[in-house]
């Protein structure tokens, strides 16, 4: 999620773009001087405008909730006033681009080249993003502070992709808008960026699971089955019943017309540049078949991961449809990892496979929860800070990017006399001793 910097950060990036899109089409060599691109309210655009510089501007005139985010949003606070969600701030921002100029046709010719670059680029991708607010620290060395804060927008992390598009504002509206700035007149066309989502970074409160529904712990099972010569895959079963699987672990996959040469799985991270190509264990059938996660923690990521299948049949490659994976973090404590210092409590923990920048890890100590310190380059540690917690043993659960550790062992086996399965109990061994 983003910070509250992400509105400026937005307000740059469209400075940068128009800017790069001014050189690139050397604008410069049309109207006889250099272009800039300003952040300004258009009445302190005149002030400008006196120079007989021409310019471009790029105003922020209005924010609005995002209705589809705000309608999925959790709840922040519990009924009992605790923050159990750092519900996020969807916004939408409208900006209105306006060309100054005081030769002839210098105006015409700016709003032109704006709206043509504009349209060419609807929207901003990761690495622009990371590029354009995050440069290499020669370059950041330069720039003034407030430009340098910009890094920490979080805007190239966040879920939603930024797009730009046109805003068709009738004459009356942008009539009364310009009435409302108090300044006069000059060509414009208005855009709206979507979609901006702000997010505080504070612990959260998440209560232990439930472990079993009901004396059986029964519940509907449900197959799809789809009538298809092309593979099908409706199952993805993760190992000890968990919902996930370690790195080393057997993902077992069912589904239909999964034969044929070379069987294969595909990975790919649904939030990080990360692809795998993975081949099935030998003995599969049409019906079912397995792969081995490579446990090689320096390639992979936790969270979740599209899966698709591949087989070759008559020297034609078919594919399958795609479902989701989750691999899990292992947490690691090794011994002093928990560190009190004064009324914040440090825990250091190792994690596998390795943590990427950008990803969300997120440490619970019973219900007790921290976000870890951010990380700028891929690391298998991470540093938490809780509050003053009571001395004590706590369950710990991380979950890096939606997947959670494995912090709950359901697959204990049947103990006599009877034979009858045993219950899900916490694993002893994901425990946190806080000192005194």
């Amino acid at each position: 999620m983003s910070s509250a910097l992400a509105i400026a950060g937005v307000t740059q990036l469209l400075r940068d773009l128009l800017n790069d899109g001014l050189v690139d089409h050397d604008v410069a060599a049309v109207v006889n001087t250099n272009v800039p691109v300003h952040a300004l309210a258009p009445d302190q655009m005149l002030a400008q405008e006196d120079n007989n510089s021409p310019a471009l501007n790029v105003f922020l005139y209005h924010t609005e909730l995002n209705a589809a985010w705000a309608n999925q949003c959790l709840p922040t606070r519990n009924p009992e006033g605790n923050r159990v969600n750092n519900t996020p701030l969807p916004l939408d921002l409208y900006y209105l681009v306006c060309a100054y100029g005081t030769a002839d046709l210098h105006g015409d010719v700016l709003l032109g080249y704006a709206m043509q670059i504009l349209h060419e680029h609807p929207g901003f991708t990761r690495t622009e993003i990371q590029t354009a607010l995050n440069p290499s620290p020669a370059i950041a060395a330069g720039l003034p502070p407030l430009l340098q804060a910009l890094a920490d927008t979080g805007l190239a992390d966040q879920a939603e992709a930024l797009r730009i598009a046109p805003h068709q504002m009738p004459m009356a509206e942008k009539s009364g808008l310009w009435s409302a700035l108090q300044s006069q007149y000059r060509p414009s066309m208005a855009y709206r960026v979507s979609t901006v989502l702000i997010e505080a970074e504070y612990g959260t409160r998440n209560p232990l699971p439930v472990l079993t529904i009901g004396e059986d712990d029964l519940g509907p099972t449900v197959f799809p089955h789809l009538l298809s010569s092309l593979p099908q895959l409706t199952r993805v079963i993760s190992p000890a019943h968990q919902a996930s699987a370690r790195l080393g672990d057997i993902l077992d996959v069912e589904g239909r017309a999964l034969d044929g040469a070379n069987p294969r799985f595909t990975l790919s991270h649904l939030s990080l540049d990360i692809e795998h190509t993975v081949a099935a264990n030998a003995g599969g059938s049409a019906q079912g078949q397995s792969l081995t996660l490579p446990n090689v923690p320096a390639n992979w990521a936790s969270g979740i991961y599209s899966i698709s299948y591949a087989v070759d049949v008559n020297g034609a490659t078919q594919q399958s449809n795609e479902l989701t994976a989750q691999i899990a973090p292992v947490l690691a404590l090794p011994p002093n990892s928990v560190v009190r210092n004064g009324q914040t409590v440090i825990v250091t923990v190792g994690v596998s496979p390795n943590v990427h920048p950008g990803q969300q890890a997120t440490l619970w100590l019973g219900s007790e929860g921290a976000q870890a310190e951010s990380v700028s380059v891929i690391t298998s540690t991470l540093v938490f800070h809780f509050g003053p917690l009571a001395a004590g043993i706590y369950p710990a659960r991380l979950r890096v990017d939606g997947a959670d550790s494995w912090f709950i062992l359901k697959d204990r086996p049947p103990i006599a006399p009877d034979f009858t399965s045993r219950a899900p109990i916490y694993d002893p061994t994901q425990r946190v001793e806080v000192p005194a």
